[in-house]
């Protein structure tokens, strides 16, 4: 099977992918004792970068720092270097190339990321792959690979066995994947964990079900296999950027090097793996002549910015140790049990989509909790508490605050960006948190329609008719009500200008 076709055939999805933000990857450097370059002033280089649906939006976002792109695939950077000529920018670059030889001139790199890369190609590309971190990457600058991990991955290969088993290559990859959809449907799993996999996979991507289960090369790793191939081309273990219910905490380590700590810290982490069953890791990597990162830093959080959207059903103790949850719009449950932890979530959830310093929120948490009995201070204990959460990805960081701009609602004007992928249906709109949002028909209609000179009531008519067209019926005032809070979703998403 040619890997290449079937890539061009069954592309990944256009999706921005939040854990390789780059002012995400600072923060994370920061809270590893590791002081990587400024978002805002920035080389990024994306290897594998697809259609470029991750970077374009860094683009727009950061536009005095310069993006560069490389895929295998001419087929899908053309079509990425047509997006980007419709939305207008200029600090981005998509190149046609084989990653194990890329072009001199490149330059070096603040950030290199590689997602969906490492553990489904070649081996001589997985070292190509660490090559170009270590050469390209500047001093201070931060690697982001993906990859999948042996530890969880010893469960979920039984599923990839047993489907290709059913495969037929001799079938092209859209026929390849309706076909294993139907040996699915048939499955029955008595593991908790395989059967929940099933049941995604039978609604999951074409795109994410092929590359995944079907595709040629699957190779999980273990961290420490990972770590080593690093470390034989120069790079050391930063961190890891994706969500984590657990973290390495040092003891005894009084006295100990930063090199002998940064040992001590791996061997945890593999074992952290395996009790975890971990089957996925985004992990960072350094230049090995650059400082020596350690485990995370709780107090550094206190230089920090945070975001969230969260709420909660239970009726919030704020005096006691007691384990109550906040949840995500998206469905995702967090426990908390630190009382002023509570209060810290409740101010920035009111706060939401603000990005709200570590200290003003603690100015509106504290007096709240202890109205309600709590009698603690802000110690390290919170601290441990509150990265707790952050780990677990209940908790944006951002580097800097960044509060919601006033906007003149009467003249609604969506962002060129979204404006141009609103109008493309195969792009997601991204939100300024680097997010995918999952838009209807009349969403897309509106973003496109909000030009700055159009007012709502205006919009609403147009809406209307667009309903009626469509065998909806829909008064004025109704169509006016929709619009309306369309308009404020798509403010609090960054997407009004």
């Amino acid at each position: 099977m040619n890997t290449l076709s079937s890539y061009d055939e069954l592309p990944y999805e256009r999706l921005p992918l939040p854990e390789t933000e780059p002012d995400f990857l600072a923060v994370l450097a920061w809270l590893h004792g590791f002081e990587a370059s400024d978002a805002r002033a920035a080389r990024v280089l994306e290897l594998g970068c697809a259609q470029g649906g991750n970077l374009i939006p860094m683009a727009t976002r950061y536009p005095g720092s310069e993006f560069i792109g490389v895929d295998l695939s001419r087929v899908q950077v053309e079509e990425g270097r047509a997006f980007i000529e419709r939305a207008g920018l200029g600090n981005i670059r998509l190149l046609h190339g084989d990653i194990a030889s890329l072009p001199e001139n490149l330059g070096t790199f603040d950030y290199i990321i590689a997602h969906g890369v490492y553990s489904w190609v070649p081996e001589f590309v997985r070292e190509a792959v660490l090559a170009v971190c270590r050469r390209l990457l500047k001093p201070q600058g931060v690697a982001y690979i993906s990859f999948n991990v042996e530890a969880g991955w010893k469960l979920y290969r039984q599923i990839r066995e047993m489907l290709l088993k059913q495969d037929d290559v001799s079938l092209s990859p859209m026929q390849r994947v309706m076909r294993v959809k139907e040996t699915l449907a048939g499955m029955q799993e008595a593991d908790e964990r395989l059967a929940k996999e099933i049941g995604y996979l039978k609604t999951a991507s074409p795109s994410y079900l092929f590359h995944e289960y079907l595709s040629d090369i699957n190779q999980p790793f273990s961290f420490e296999a990972f770590v080593e191939s690093a470390a034989r081309h120069g790079l050391r273990y930063l961190g890891e950027a994706g969500p984590r219910r657990a973290r390495v905490v040092l003891e005894n380590d009084w006295g100990l090097s930063a090199e002998a700590r940064h040992e001590r810290w791996l061997e945890a982490e593999a074992r952290l793996d395996e009790a975890l069953q971990t089957r996925f890791r985004r992990a960072l990597l350094v230049r090995d002549d650059a400082t020596v990162p350690s485990p995370q830093q709780p107090d550094r959080l206190a230089s920090l910015s945070f975001s969230a959207e969260l709420s909660s059903d239970d009726e919030l103790d704020f005096s006691e140790f007691t384990e109550q949850h906040f949840q995500t719009r998206t469905g995702e449950r967090y426990p908390v049990s630190h009382p002023l932890l509570k209060a810290y979530l409740v101010a920035l959830a009111g706060a939401w989509p603000e990005v709200v310093d570590y200290q003003t929120l603690l100015d509106h948490a504290l007096p709240l909790a202890r109205e309600y009995g709590f009698i603690g201070e802000v110690d390290e204990a919170f601290n441990e508490t509150l990265l707790d959460f952050v780990q677990l990805h209940g908790i944006r960081l951002h580097s800097q605050p960044r509060a919601l701009e006033d906007a003149e609602i009467g003249l609604p004007q969506s962002t060129p960006l979204a404006r141009t992928q609103a109008k493309s249906p195969e792009w997601p709109v991204t939100n300024v948190f680097h997010q995918a949002l999952d838009l209807d028909e009349w969403g897309r209609w509106l973003i496109t329609s909000m030009d700055g000179i159009t007012p709502v009531e205006a919009l609403a008519r147009l809406l209307e008719e667009k309903l009626m067209d469509s065998g909806i019926q829909s008064g004025q005032e109704q169509a006016t009500e929709v619009v309306e809070n369309y308009i404020a979703f798509f403010r609090q998403q960054g997407l009004v200008g």
